[in-house]
């Protein structure tokens, strides 16, 4: 099987990701392809899946940024599922977004007439850390590989 992502590099400095418009593809084994099955509809577990997966990480390292070791980046998309949400939310994004984070980050609308500006700053609170969560330090996989040999 194979499996199409789609990255976002991350600027520590500017605390700013920018989206690697390429569009990446790997095989997986049929084990892997199965436990990709099991976890798609649960779009998180697929990412920090992928992201812990070590022939994933060796792709990266590898084939996709081999001159670039020092990098941060995170996934923006698995065949097709969107994760660009998590490094581009603004207060003025869709409602669908809001409705996704109010959930995912169980928060509670005391009623309707609430600003929405003060619940799309809540959720730039909360994803703050999610974004820290969901970086791939690659110095630290190859520091990890190093250490190992």
């Amino acid at each position: 099987m194979k499996l199409e992502f789609e990255l976002v590099t991350y600027d520590e400095a500017l605390d700013k990701f920018d989206l690697d418009e390429t569009m990446y593809q790997i095989d997986i084994s049929e084990e892997d392809a199965q436990t990709y099955e099991l976890l798609k509809s649960s779009d998180l577990s697929l990412y920090n899946w992928l992201r812990e997966s070590d022939f994933f990480i060796s792709h990266i390292c590898e084939k996709v940024y081999p001159d670039n070791k020092d990098m941060k980046i995170a996934i923006s998309g698995i065949n097709g599922i969107d994760y660009r949400k998590f490094y581009f939310f603004k207060v003025t994004s869709a409602d669908r977004f809001y409705e996704y984070f109010k959930k995912l980050f169980n928060i509670y609308e005391e009623s309707d007439w609430q600003d929405r500006e003060v619940i799309g700053e809540e959720i730039l609170e909360h994803l703050a850390v999610k974004r820290q969560e969901l970086l791939i330090d690659l110095s630290l996989y190859i520091a990890e590989n190093e250490n190992e040999d």
